[in-house]
This record gives structure tokens, C-alpha cells and sequence, in this order.
């Protein structure tokens, strides 16, 4: 296991940790905006965070099965999140910041992910991490090809 963590429920706990993190940042957003058209969608990341903490708390070997098949279902990279800049979150933001926003959270997670998974010398884990990558690069190519599809980007 990797420098740091010392047992298998400290990278649970480390992983659902960061789950709820994002849940909590995406459900602040979906309070806060005004924009009739963001609330839904932040609600809808949040509780797809909710989503992966769950599958941490329940994690068995069914659950390491589904994992191992996410990740060899590699999503498309648009790229998009690559090429914006950074924005900051706010109440007002526009719509496109929104997406921008959100697609740059969710390759951040890809990329943390991917690198925890690279590092771990425990397989479990690896395919834990790799399957919670893949899950975090499926949300960011769903943002991706929204922001195409009403942007032409």
C-alpha cells in the first residue's frame, strides 16, 4: 500500500472523504445559484457523488467485479476541460463557467484517481481506484459533450 495509507479502511475512508467533499460542493452550488437551468444539473452531480460513496461504504467483491469493468471502458476525451481556464465558483455564474467548472472538477478526480491507483502496490486497491477514475472521466466527458453540443466548442 502507499506511503500514507496504512490500512485498506484508511483508503476508503480517504476516497469517501473526497466524495462527500464534492457532494458538498456541488450541492452548495445547486443552493446557491440563480440560474433556473444550473440548480438541476448541480443536484444531479451531488448526487452522483452520494452515489460513489455509497459503492465505497458497501465495497465488496461484487463491487470490485463492476469496478474492474468500468475501466476498461475508456471514455472519450474531448479535451475541452484541458483548453479553459480555471473559473470560480459563485451564484451568478453563467452557465458555460458552470460546465467549465464542473468538467475541470471531474478531471482533477480522474487525474487523482489515476495516480493513486498508479501508485498503490495492493491490486485491490488498484482496481478500486482505477474503476473510481473511470467513473470521474464518464462525468467529465458527459459535461464535455454538453458544452460541445451547446457551445460548438
Amino acid at each position: 500500500m502507499e506511503k500514507g495509507f496504512k490500512t485498506f479502511a484508511e483508503v476508503i475512508s480517504f476516497a469517501v472523504m473526497r466524495e462527500e467533499e464534492s457532494h458538498e460542493f456541488y450541492r452548495n452550488l445547486a443552493e446557491t445559484t440563480t440560474d433556473p437551468f444550473l440548480q438541476p444539473l448541480f443536484s444531479e452531480f451531488a448526487k452522483e457523488e452520494l452515489q460513489h460513496k455509497k459503492m465505497l461504504l458497501t465495497i465488496d467483491a461484487d463491487a470490485l467485479e463492476k469496478m474492474f469493468a468500468r475501466i476498461v471502458e475508456k471514455q472519450e476525451d474531448l479535451g475541452i476541460a484541458g483548453r479553459m481556464e480555471n473559473v470560480e465558483p459563485n451564484s451568478e455564474m453563467a452557465f458555460a463557467d458552470a460546465l467549465i467548472l464542473a468538467m475541470k472538477r471531474e478531471d482533477k478526480a480522474f487525474e487523482l484517481y489515476s495516480l493513486l491507483a498508479e501508485i498503490s502496490d495492493d491490486d485491490d486497491l488498484s482496481v478500486l481506484f482505477l474503476g473510481l477514475a473511470r467513473e470521474e472521466e464518464q462525468h467529465r466527458a458527459k459535461i464535455e459533450k454538453t458544452y460541445q453540443a451547446l457551445f460548438n466548442q
